[in-house]
């Protein structure tokens, strides 16, 4: 048997900008997490994935393709990409798919009733299962390679993605992200294939691991509302803006997440609290010019009660729903204790979540 786990994300800053070529954000992992599991098969090929409680389901390899029936279960597109493209690096390493049992299993994603919270089980099943398939098959990837694999399966998907969920999930603990060029990747994985492209630099790519900032108490709120990233990104990237508008935001955008990263480096919670309302304003600018309801009532008032408690609060992720997060000084822990006071009475769900440390992910 070979299992592998991968922790769930949140965005810090850099929402939408990071969907640009070398567009920046900072996301951390949290202690939510899937784990793929590999095994023997009892009988033909199968993948079950599981997220908080669903029934499993189960997709039997035909004609060398894994297939499931449809209707599928949210995320369970991401699992057979994973499947697939773990697969097709194999070929290239002289490997032939063999038999084997998938199950992905994944818990607190959703809340109490069913609604999920945001927190990338989609990402954190494809990391999981890119790790345990490549470790079933021996392909000896790394860090990096894993990532770009998760990406070269999600591109599959979701071309929208900035790839961010997946290098949280990743790498672990806080993490600065600038995203690649997808359209460079993908016309030079066709070309070149799987192998050459996991194992060459890409175009706009960074991830670097940030120290914790032991100054910062991280608070996440869920409005018990889901959002759609997929379905919002994709109206982003129609939406009729101006593109000096654009330029302006990605901009603004990544001066706000790199002096962000200067005060993540430096421990400076009262300069990340800056940031962090600035991220929240940029985000409602965008939302004014574009009309994409980033900023709901619900996450407004979630952003309010924080800032009335003396914390930094703001969106996290594509907004329109999820989760939100505020940013209090620990030195303080009274005003953690009243932004969860606030946050109850205006009916949002404080969620207990800690960032893991980085790496360790694998089991």
């Amino acid at each position: 048997m070979i299992a592998f786990r991968a922790p769930g994300k949140l965005f810090i800053a850099g929402e939408y900008a990071v969907l640009d070529p070398g567009g920046a954000a900072v996301l951390v992992a949290v202690d939510r997490y899937v784990t793929a599991t590999v095994t023997e098969p009892r009988t033909e090929t199968v993948s079950t994935p599981n997220v908080d409680g669903h029934s499993d389901i189960r997709c039997e390899r035909i004609d060398g393709r894994a297939i499931t029936p449809r209707p599928q279960r949210p995320g369970f597109d991401y699992v057979l990409a994973a499947v697939a493209a773990v697969e097709r690096l194999a070929i290239e390493y002289g490997r032939q798919p063999q038999p084997f049992e998938l199950t992905t299993r994944g818990r607190g994603f959703a809340d109490p009733a069913g609604r999920k919270l945001g927190l990338g089980s989609s990402a954190a099943a494809t990391v999981a299962t890119i790790g345990a398939l490549q470790a079933f098959y021996g392909l000896g990837l790394g860090l990096v390679q894993r990532f770009k694999l998760a990406l070269l399966a999600t591109l599959m998907v979701n071309p929208q993605t900035s790839g961010g969920d997946l290098a949280a999930s990743t790498w672990g603990g806080w993490v600065h992200y600038r995203s690649p060029d997808r359209r460079w990747i993908n016309a030079f994985a066709a070309r070149n294939g799987s192998a050459a492209t996991v194992h060459t630099p890409w175009p706009g790519l960074a991830v670097r691991q940030l120290d914790q900032p032991n100054s910062v108490d991280l608070l996440v709120g869920s409005t018990g509302r889901p959002a759609s990233t997929p379905t919002l990104t994709r109206l982003f990237h129609r939406g009729a803006r101006p593109p000096a508008a654009d330029r302006a935001f990605v901009t603004a955008s990544n001066a706000c997440v790199q002096r962000l990263v200067t005060a993540i480096d430096s421990d400076d919670v009262a300069v990340i609290q800056v940031e962090i309302r600035q991220a929240r304003t940029l985000l409602a600018d965008l939302d004014a010019l574009s009309g994409l309801g980033i900023l709901t009532d619900r996450l407004t008032a979630l952003c309010a009660a924080a800032e009335a408690a003396g914390a930094a609060a703001k969106p996290s992720g594509a907004g329109g729903g999820d989760c939100g997060i505020a940013i209090a000084c620990r030195d303080r822990p009274e005003i953690a204790v009243e932004v969860d006071q606030r946050w109850r009475g205006a009916g949002i769900l404080p969620l207990p979540l800690h960032v893991p440390a980085s790496e360790g992910i694998g089991i």
